[in-house]
């Protein structure tokens, strides 16, 4: 029922902003709280680009075509970015030719650079804020687990 009610509430928001919330991944895990109790938490982000497909809403019901706002994007550039190891990137039973790629070949930086100006973008018009990157996310992680949450000690 909370998946459901959570699946409901992002997908009206993003509709009424042009979007289709297409499919999304819940993912929980438990933690022990400073009494050592098991919590059930929710673990990871949710309705974002990173775990979910947003399609925009007037193109794929006038047009019947899907654009798509979400890492789909980095897929299909790094399927285009390595053109000839197409197979390595789609198929699951190649896994270890898929991390020698990895390896083995450095992306360019602007592959990055568009795949944040979608995920930017895409806050942007949810929240109607621009994004202020961080000088040290990492930090700022661990503060707000610890001073938030309790957990870290």
């Amino acid at each position: 029922k909370l998946l459901k009610e959570g699946f409901s509430l992002i997908s009206s928001s993003l509709s009424q902003i042009g979007k289709i919330f297409v499919d999304t991944k819940f993912e929980f895990g438990y933690v022990k709280d400073n009494e050592g109790n098991e919590k059930l938490i929710y673990m990871d982000e949710v309705g974002t680009p990173d775990s979910s497909r947003i399609w925009e809403k007037k193109e794929y019901l006038e047009e019947g075509k899907v654009m798509e706002r979400s890492k789909e994007y980095f897929r299909q550039m790094l399927l285009e970015h390595f053109k000839d190891e197409g197979d390595v990137l789609v198929n699951k039973d190649r896994m270890d030719e898929r991390n020698v790629l990895a390896q083995e070949n450095e992306l360019p930086v602007d592959i990055f650079m568009k795949l944040s100006q979608v995920y930017q973008n895409l806050a942007y018009e949810i929240t109607g804020e621009k994004i202020t990157l961080s000088d040290n996310p990492r930090k700022e992680i661990i503060e707000i687990l610890k001073s938030q949450y309790d957990l870290i000690v």
